[in-house]
C-alpha cells in the first residue's frame, strides 16, 4: 500500500485488489498524521477481510494433519523428522492458532532450539517447518510462510569421519550375514546413500556400460537429479553374483526381504563397537570413505563432486584438507 497526495492537497491510499487490479482510496484529511492513521486502520481492516476467508486450524490439528500426508509419501526418517520438529514446535509455542506463528515467534523458538540443543537441530526444525508452512498456505490455513525470511543457519565446517583401510578391512572380518558384506562394500565403492543403496534395482543397472542410474523413481536423490555412477571392477562383481540368485526387483535385500533404514544402521553400528574403531564410525560414513579414499589417490575436488551427485562444490570441500600434499608440492615452487 501507498500513501499519495493529489493536487486537491488531499491524501489518498492506492493498493492491490485480490483480483490484480489497482484500487486507491480517499483519507479525506489533508494532514499527513491523520492520513497515516487512516492508513494503519485501512491496512487492519484489509488484514482481518483476508484472515476471514482462511480455514481456522491449530496449529497441532495441522501439524497432525501434515503427518499424515507425511507419512504416506516419505520415507520412516523422513516422516520422524517432521513429527520430532513439529512436536517441538507445539510444545514452545502451545496450542496457538497457526495463523499465530509468526516470524519473531520462531526466532524465539530457533534461539531456544540453539541453545537447549544445538545449531545442527535447529536448521533440521527450519527445513521441516519450510516445507510444512507452504503445505499450509497451498491449502488455504496461512497467507505466507512465517519462516521465509528466516535465513537458513551457517553451519561451522566438520571434517568428515571416514574408515582407514585397516579399520575397513576388521569391520568386513566382523560382520557375518553375505548380504550385508555385500551392500557395504558396494557402498565404498560408489558413495551411494543409505536409501539409494536399499531400493536400487536391477533396472537401474547398465551391465553393458559398467553403470547405474539414480531416476529418482524409487527414491528421490538429495539434489532430486538424475544421477549416473561408473561402477568399479569390484561394485560389479557384486551385482554379477547377486545377479545370480535374485528373487525379486531389490538388488540387497536381507535374507530375501526390502532392508529396513534403522535395522541396518543398528547392526552396522553394532559391529563397528565390536571392531573397537572409531566410534563415530556409522553407516553414512562408507560415503565419506569413498569420497577419501578417491581424494588421497589423487582424483579431483570436482570430480568427486560429480560422483557424490552433490549440488555445488563448495559441499565436497570438506575432503580437500586430504589434499595436504599437492598444497606442499604447490609452495615448493618457491624454492626454484
Amino acid at each position: 500500500m501507498n500513501l499519495v497526495k493529489r493536487s486537491n492537497g488531499r491524501y489518498y491510499i492506492t493498493y492491490i485488489q485480490s483480483n490484480g487490479k489497482k484500487n486507491g482510496i480517499s483519507t479525506r484529511t489533508k494532514i499527513k498524521a491523520e492520513a497515516l492513521k487512516f492508513l494503519s486502520q485501512f491496512e487492519r481492516e484489509m488484514e482481518a477481510r483476508r484472515l476471514q476467508k482462511l480455514i481456522p486450524i491449530s496449529l497441532k490439528e495441522y501439524s497432525n494433519q501434515f503427518l499424515s500426508y507425511s507419512k504416506q509419501i516419505h520415507t520412516q526418517k523422513t516422516y520422524r523428522g517432521y513429527e520430532a520438529a513439529l512436536n517441538n514446535l507445539e510444545k514452545f509455542l502451545g496450542g496457538i492458532p497457526i495463523t499465530e506463528v509468526t516470524h519473531s515467534k520462531l526466532s524465539e523458538y530457533f534461539e531456544n532450539r540453539i541453545n537447549t540443543s544445538s545449531i545442527y537441530q535447529a536448521r533440521k526444525d527450519l527445513i521441516c517447518f519450510n516445507s510444512c508452512f507452504n503445505s499450509a498456505i497451498a491449502e488455504g490455513y496461512i497467507l505466507s510462510n512465517p519462516c521465509k525470511s528466516i535465513k537458513r543457519f551457517r553451519l561451522p565446517q566438520k571434517e568428515p569421519v571416514f574408515f582407514h583401510e585397516w579399520e575397513f578391512d576388521l569391520l568386513l572380518s566382523k560382520i557375518k550375514e553375505n548380504d550385508i558384506k555385500d551392500i557395504v562394500i558396494f557402498a565404498v565403492h560408489t558413495g551411494l546413500r543409505q536409501m539409494e543403496l536399499i531400493t536400487l534395482e536391477w533396472s537401474q543397472i547398465n551391465f553393458k556400460d559398467r553403470f547405474l542410474v539414480l531416476t529418482n523413481h524409487n527414491h528421490l536423490t538429495k539434489s532430486k537429479k538424475i544421477r549416473t555412477v561408473p561402477l568399479s571392477i569390484k561394485a560389479m562383481q557384486i551385482l554379477t553374483d547377486r545377479e545370480m540368485k535374485k528373487k525379486g526387483n531389490l538388488i540387497f535385500t536381507f535374507n530375501n526381504k526390502p532392508i529396513n533404514q534403522n535395522f541396518i544402521s543398528h547392526l552396522f553400528k553394532s559391529y563397528v563397537r565390536e571392531s573397537g574403531i572409531n566410534p563415530k564410525l556409522n553407516f553414512h560414513s562408507l560415503r565419506h570413505t569413498f569420497a577419501s579414499w578417491l581424494v588421497q589417490r589423487g582424483v579431483s575436488i570436482y570430480e568427486v563432486s560429480k560422483l557424490l551427485g552433490h549440488s555445488n562444490i563448495s559441499v565436497t570441500e570438506i575432503y580437500s584438507h586430504l589434499r595436504a600434499e599437492d598444497l606442499r608440492s604447490a609452495i615448493n615452487v618457491l624454492n626454484n
